[in-house]
């Protein structure tokens, strides 16, 4: 059980979940570091924010464009390294005149089975077999999901919530406001036709 514990906490080496926010005029760049044919997953959402779209870049080692796109709500990308170095992962919201964009994302790198199988590649002493390996890639990718999906359902949830309480707010605020002003209005307006109708004796 600790080697299995060991050898999923060393593949998913790198797990990096963030809630960011990106100003107006601004561009946030995020770096990793992957060898040649680890995987490489990259996924994001724009929670708040004026049409809830950002530019995002991504580009290798040599600075090669891997994916560029200029509008985008929300996208999961999944690439294998090509080369060793550093990826970089750019959010991009020079477009927006005044609304700062809020975004949940994940960088995640997972290594090829071929860096098990090289002991001198190796950071540990898990050995385990082809087969086992892809097993728990698997469920690691499955659970790794499972993670993503609560973490989204969570952000949802508070963002929910705060509407709630806001419009829960308005609503008891009006209700006050409402007949306050009505029942002022009325006693104006008997002030005003009482003074109006008021007969003065002169002696």
């Amino acid at each position: 059980m600790f080697a299995f514990l060991m050898c999923f906490l060393t593949i998913c080496r790198v797990v990096c979940g963030f809630l960011i926010t990106v100003d107006s005029h601004e561009t946030i760049c995020f770096f990793d570091r992957a060898q040649e044919k680890d995987k490489v997953t990259i996924s994001f959402e724009v929670m708040e924010g004026g049409f809830k779209d950002i530019a995002v870049h991504i580009s290798g080692p040599n600075d090669d464009r891997l994916y560029e796109a200029e509008s985008e709500t929300s996208g999961k990308y999944t690439f294998a390294a090509i080369n060793d170095g550093q990826y970089t992962l750019c959010f991009d919201n020079e477009k927006s005149t005044l609304t700062p964009k809020i975004l949940m994302f994940h960088f995640i790198v997972v290594r090829d089975l071929t860096h098990y199988n090289d002991p001198h590649k190796r950071s540990d002493d898990v050995v385990e077999q082809s087969v086992l390996q892809a097993n728990i890639n698997e469920l690691a990718s499955l659970m790794t999901a499972i993670k993503y999906e609560q973490e989204y359902m969570h952000v949802r949830y508070k963002g929910h919530q705060e509407i709630n309480d806001s419009a829960h707010f308005r609503i008891v605020a009006w209700s006050i406001f409402g007949p306050s002003l009505l029942l002022t209005m009325t006693l104006l307006e008997i002030y005003y036709l009482k003074r109006f109708f008021e007969v003065k004796c002169v002696v």
